[in-house]
């Protein structure tokens, strides 16, 4: 599973992210790319999932999965 963040910033605030992990995700981050790239004042960081951080419960009763965290690391823009 590939899992893209898209962090948005405007005039070097950030404004949030979008974060896909749908099977077109590469296409939707392309898009957005597109759209926002070129207006003025926006500045696109792109991040990729290539980890995850798990924290588990072992009891006698086996192990449960408490918490999942993807961690992402930054990519090139034109990778996407």
């Amino acid at each position: 599973m590939n899992a893209y963040r898209l962090m948005i910033y405007q005039h070097e605030r950030l404004l949030g992210h979008f974060e896909s992990t749908a099977p077109w995700a590469r296409e939707a981050v392309a898009e957005l790319q597109r759209q926002l790239g070129p207006m003025e004042g926006f500045r696109l960081e792109l991040l990729e999932g290539h980890d995850e951080r798990r924290l588990v419960e072992s009891t006698p009763h086996g192990v449960r999965l408490l918490y999942s965290e993807l961690i992402f690391r930054p990519i090139p823009l034109d990778a996407a």
